[in-house]
């Protein structure tokens, strides 16, 4: 799977269950470790990451990429925000 989402300060490429976000810098983080912290709330992310999750968890969803990977988002209940 390989989803790029384009902003008008950085991009930031989901590829290989691997988050990137390059903004003058590069920054990688597990997809995994994006999902946790979406869910959980806790973990340890880039700033540049950690302000993107929302975004990346409801492309996600919107593209049918868990594929039963994360069951556990319905159980605890958090819907996408806008």
């Amino acid at each position: 799977m390989k989803v790029r989402l384009g902003y008008s300060d950085r991009i930031v490429e989901i590829d290989d269950k691997v988050v990137h976000v390059f903004n003058g810098k590069l920054v990688s983080a597990p997809l995994s470790e994006v999902v946790n912290y979406y869910l959980k709330g806790e973990g340890l992310l880039p700033p540049a990451i950690k302000a993107l999750v929302p975004d990346i968890i409801r492309v996600l969803l919107n593209t049918g990429e868990f594929h039963g990977e994360v069951p556990s988002i319905a159980e605890y209940g958090h819907g996408l925000s806008s």
